[in-house]
């Protein structure tokens, strides 16, 4: 079962593998210890289908199911720790499952699988781009998707700084409007009071002045409670309508195409489809593998023990290739040369069919990927709206429930009004003299202050909300904040790049010194970028300078170089990506293989350098290169992967 990054640490334990059933192994049982593990072994003594079935229980997509067997497995034992691989013919497929080391298949296949067909080895063969071998394992959408994220937040919160200091640039306005109204209101005050006194002292009789006083007063009360409530009505009526345009608004913005319903299907159609693509690389890869192998098998690159041409005689050899006979290297049977190259360009066709088929399947699972993107953020949208209209509501209903209360309070006033000043104006007394006019005075004078305060509280109420809206500088702070994250995104696959790029130069720097290729001066990467803008994108250019023999320096290019040169390149660019992306930290393995191409002493020196990074590296060699191995690194004889 998988374990913890915390737990991936050899930590001197025992590794056991048992092969059952896969590549051409019917079954292998082999303890290691950490370290360097040498499986030496002539070709065809399955030391290839072992190290593609180790590579498959830590994660990767190779490893096949035996030709004649209905189901097979790997398993590796490290310590307490079991990771499995497990393979079933069906009708028409094989079933790949089990729990194996990881489940990250590119990061193996790219930077611990260094088999012959590894894309990293092939990227460097091939003059491929080098950068989208080393961003292989890091998503790069899913970044660009959180940095526009992070651009909208950004845009929101400028556009709020602009908004808030806008309201604060108002408030030296409101401040002196407050003053103004305050003093107004003290000077409506002062003649108020004077006149109450000039009331005070008219001599009236006091029963009936003090009955009148009363009267009046109250009159004067219940006019101002009267006019205090208008204007709160009025108030309430404007924020109610406001309140059912913000209800109106939302309704309108909750519309949405999509449903849950909608995502899930998205997701689902989008794990089938990343699903078939596996599927195709895998049928890509392991036809690649059939057509490269025939190929060189007619080729006579390859030699399979007691398979020779066919009736070898003075006719075979004067007759044309395609008419030669051979013995299949599978069946034995007599085939024609011809037979075997038109069945192999057919499966070539096969192979450009897949790759087609493949394209489509990667188009559209970007597509996919776009439109899950869309409904989740669509759906995202409505719940919000969903949760303001609720909130509206709320306010909406306690809004209409204080109109009622105001409205029969007005109704209420009015009628107590009507009845005061039919009161007053039956005291005759108070007809006859000034002291009615006075009260009048007192009574518009009240009225106009009530006025006058409303103002007043509606200038302080905007005065205490602009003053309790987050400061410029806080927003700006929270702005600067957002940008950090961006340029901290940015810098993840900048600060990957630039890594892969040092590691690798520095890891080659040290095998030339090790491994003394004569006239190779420098092999080293550059990274460039087309513009100086933050998205602009890179290339890896990679450069190899010989030294002539007159000491004088000259760069080479990949397709001149030597077999041996190439497949170094290729190594130590599949071990910087290793080391760029920490590999180490979560698959503690490397498995090497087709080394033959490099010289027995500089294969024992790579060997060396490799193990300085690894606690685990299996190595499939030659007899003749594993002898010079270095003696304290354990062998395996290939017979045992029978």
């Amino acid at each position: 079962m998988a374990t913890n990054a915390s737990d991936r640490s050899i930590d001197n334990q025992s590794v056991t593998i048992t092969v059952d059933n896969v590549g051409g192994i019917d079954h292998a049982d082999v303890s290691v210890s950490p370290g360097v593990t040498v499986f030496r072994g002539r070709n065809a003594t399955n030391r290839t289908s072992f190290l593609s079935a180790v590579a498959s229980s830590l994660g990767g997509s190779s490893g096949s199911l035996k030709s004649d067997a209905e189901e097979g497995s790997v398993e590796l034992q490290v310590g307490e720790q079991r990771h499995t691989r497990e393979f079933q013919r069906t009708s028409n497929s094989v079933r790949v499952g089990g729990e194996p080391y990881v489940d990250e298949t590119s990061l193996i296949d790219t930077f611990v699988s260094l088999l012959e067909d590894n894309p990293a080895r092939q990227a460097v063969e091939r003059g491929d781009d080098l950068r989208e071998i080393i961003m292989r394992p890091v998503d790069t959408d899913e970044i660009e998707r959180r940095i526009e994220s992070l651009r909208a937040e950004t845009e929101q919160l400028e556009d709020q700084i602009e908004r808030v200091r806008e309201r604060k640039d108002r408030l030296p306005v409101l401040k002196d409007r407050s003053r103004s109204l305050e003093e107004e209101i003290a000077s409506l005050d002062e003649t108020i009071e004077s006149l109450r006194e000039e009331i005070a002292a008219y001599e009236a009789d006091q029963s009936t002045a003090a009955e009148a006083d009363a009267l009046v007063e109250e009159l004067e009360q219940t006019r101002g409670e009267h006019n205090r409530v208008e204007n709160e009505i009025e108030v309430v009526e404007a924020e109610i309508d406001s309140l059912e345009d913000e209800l109106a608004d939302l309704e309108d913005g909750r519309d949405t195409e999509y449903t849950d319903e909608d995502l899930e299907s998205v997701k689902d159609d989008l794990a089938a489809a990343r699903e078939r693509r596996r599927q195709l690389e895998e049928t890509i890869n392991s036809l690649i593998t059939i057509v490269e192998f025939n190929r060189d098998l007619l080729a006579g690159s390859l030699e399979l023990p007691g398979i020779e041409p066919a009736d070898a005689g003075p006719v075979t050899e004067i007759a044309p290739d395609e008419q030669q006979d051979l013995i299949c290297w599978t069946c034995g049977s007599q085939v024609s040369r011809g037979d075997v190259d038109e069945r192999l360009d057919a499966l070539g066709e096969v192979i450009d069919e897949k790759r087609t088929e493949r394209a489509e399947i990667e188009s559209h699972v970007a597509d996919l990927e776009d439109r899950r993107a869309e409904i989740e953020e669509e759906l995202a949208e409505r719940e919000r709206v969903d949760r303001e209209r609720r909130t509206v509501d709320q306010h909406l209903s306690e809004k209409r429930d204080r109109l009622s209360t105001l409205r029969a309070r007005e109704s209420e006033l009015a009628e107590r009004i009507v009845d005061l000043e039919s009161e007053v104006a039956e005291t005759q007394q108070l007809r006859d003299d000034d002291l009615l006019e006075m009260y009048e005075q007192v009574s518009d004078h009240q009225y106009e202050r009530g006025q006058l305060e409303q103002r007043l509280g509606d200038v302080r109420e905007e005065i205490d909300e602009i003053e309790s809206l987050p400061g410029v500088e806080d927003l700006t702070a929270e702005r600067e904040g957002l940008r950090e994250q961006i340029a901290q995104e940015r810098a993840r696959i900048d600060q990957l790049e630039r890594r892969a790029v040092e590691t690798f130069n520095r890891q080659m720097d040290d095998l030339l010194d090790v491994l003394a290729y004569e006239n190779l001066a420098r092999i080293w990467i550059e990274r460039r970028t087309a513009d100086t803008s933050p998205d602009a994108d890179t290339t890896f250019a990679l450069h190899v300078v010989r030294e002539g023999e007159d000491g004088t320096s000259y760069e080479e290019t990949v397709d001149n170089l030597s077999e041996s040169e190439r497949e170094l390149i290729g190594l130590v660019f599949a071990l910087a990506g290793y080391l760029s992306h920490e590999v180490y930290e979560e698959v503690p393995f490397l498995l090497l293989d087709s080394l033959e191409a490099i010289d027995a002493e500089r294969i024992a020196s790579l060997i060396d350098h490799f193990a300085e990074h690894v606690e685990v590296l299996f190595v499939a060699l030659l007899p003749e290169d594993a002898q010079a191995v270095d003696d304290r690194h354990q062998r395996i004889d290939a017979d045992v992967l029978h």
